[in-house]
């Protein structure tokens, strides 16, 4: 289990660096734990070092997760879709941030793409089943993508997935 120094040591180093810093994947769980058995045990002595203790290392978690979450959505921003080091709540969370990213970019994409369309280097597709994320061959990352997601893709790609049967002309 762990305690009010490992939290701390915890927090110092997700501040401190750059990267996201390596978590069991129960991290979320047995901090749940860890704040339920202090939080009970404040309420039972009503003691106001173990309330202090309970508020410190709730403080402590929310600063560890948000600092957590904003090196999440960097990752999603960058493309990059190497999870190791994040917890299964926290890939589920980068796997949804870069989705909505992939499509807002192409949206974007296609209000003022219209170069596109006169050079004819984009196909306009409709997905039939679901895509998982990869990387193309231009190592652009493309995905993950829904059945019925209408997408913009570069030629290349879209003939990929035309050829492989996972997406129809439009």
């Amino acid at each position: 289990m762990l305690n009010y120094s490992e939290l701390r040591e915890m927090q110092k180093k997700e501040m401190e660096s750059s990267a996201i810093v390596t978590l069991s994947d129960g991290f979320y769980q047995t901090i749940s734990q860890l704040l339920n058995e202090k939080k009970q045990a404040a309420l039972s002595s009503k003691s106001l070092l173990a309330i202090k203790e309970y508020e410190n290392i709730k403080k402590i978690v929310l600063s560890i997760q948000a600092k957590r979450e904003e090196k999440i959505v960097l990752m999603a921003v960058r493309g990059e879709s190497d999870a190791s080091g994040l917890t299964s709540e926290e890939r589920e969370m980068l796997k949804e941030l870069s989705s909505i990213i992939i499509r807002s970019r192409g949206t974007i994409k296609n209000v003022w793409g219209n170069e596109d369309a006169v050079t004819d280097s984009s196909r306009r597709i409709r997905i039939l089943q679901d895509v998982s994320q990869y990387k193309g061959l231009d190592e652009a990352v493309y995905g993950p993508f829904k059945k019925g997601d209408e997408q913009s893709l570069p030629k290349a790609e879209a003939e990929w997935l035309l050829k492989s049967r996972m997406a129809e002309l439009l």
